[in-house]
């Protein structure tokens, strides 16, 4: 099995990451894509780590998600899904009524039962400000769908998603489903944490950055890692309060976190894609024939290891 390095994550990262990128001169090549105030976002990508695109995302969409939520929520002893709960993948098929109304449960790729969720990953300023980014289409490589607030420690992505064939090629979306109270345990992260001299790069066991089943240490003690960077930096977390109908887009090396439910009646409803660029795709996670959601210039595949005949959700039908 190869050992992933910091080099992995450093010889692989997009343009707009390197010391020095030329904004002014990428944009002066693309003047003809160039919209939503495209300056000012790559240059907040590159210094912050994080954009926001407000009232960006289709209310039909997300009406259409959540009824599929609920659906899938009443019958979810129908379906063929993976879920985790406090860290542990279960079939969701095997949780019960409580389980499912817990927080720190997150159903994982929804949108291979779910068009709807899948249009949501293609939410066009999403996969149009993604191809600046990566310099090429993007692609969603799996999703998760909250209910309550996660809850969980500060961490940074790419040492759990990691099957992408360009490490640094990862970036993720945050769309709220609702309105997102303070008191429902919201996002919050630390910007500027993904420069690699804030973060830093976790050794799990024997140089690796990856977690890995045979790795000696735990993502707690990531945790510990990561807030002791960004203290040693003085970042202070921002708390993200959206408005349902915004999206926030997060570099793959950004530390984040899932803050305190301070009450437990609240709901913190959102969906979150995690992408990779076209080019850094895994072949291995896509059909022959290249199955799946075309759309707004990014891509949804279908995943070759599901059954061609698993049940949907109620949008997939609704065309």
């Amino acid at each position: 099995m190869k050992l992933f390095t910091k080099d992995d994550w450093m010889s692989s990262r997009t343009w707009i990451d390197l010391d020095g990128a030329d904004v002014s001169g990428y944009l002066a090549k693309v003047s003809d894509r160039a919209g939503h105030d495209l300056e000012q976002k790559l240059s907040d990508w590159h210094s912050r780590g994080v954009v926001i695109f407000e009232r960006a995302v289709d209310s039909a969409l997300i009406e259409a998600l959540l009824n599929d939520v609920e659906y899938l929520r009443r019958h979810h002893r129908d379906f063929e899904l993976s879920a985790e709960i406090k860290g542990v993948q279960k079939d969701i098929a095997t949780f019960t009524d409580e389980e499912l109304d817990s927080d720190g449960v997150k159903f994982n790729s929804i949108h291979s039962i779910s068009r709807a969720a899948g249009q949501l990953s293609l939410t066009p300023v999403v996969t149009e400000f993604l191809e600046h980014v990566f310099g090429s289409p993007a692609c969603a490589l799996q999703s998760l769908t909250f209910y309550r607030g996660s809850q969980q420690p500060a961490h940074v992505d790419y040492p759990y998603v990691r099957c992408q064939t360009k490490l640094a090629h990862l970036a993720a979306s945050w769309i709220p489903l609702e309105d997102i109270h303070p008191d429902s345990g919201p996002l919050a992260y630390y910007p500027g944490s993904h420069q690699p001299e804030v973060s830093g790069f976790f050794d799990w066991g024997q140089g690796s950055i990856l977690l890995e089943p045979a790795s000696v240490r735990t993502p707690i003690e990531f945790s510990r890692y990561l807030e002791g960077r960004v203290q040693e930096a003085a970042i202070a977390p921002e708390v993200f309060l959206p408005k349902r109908g915004d999206v926030l887009i997060w570099h793959g090396n950004l530390i984040h976190e899932g803050t305190a439910i301070n009450n437990p009646a609240l709901t913190r409803k959102s969906y979150v894609t995690h992408y990779t660029s076209l080019s850094a795709y895994p072949k291995e996670h896509r059909r022959p024939n290249g199955d799946g959601l075309t759309l707004n210039g990014g891509f949804a595949y279908d995943y070759p290891w599901l059954p061609l005949d698993r049940n949907q959700l109620p949008s997939s039908s609704a065309r």
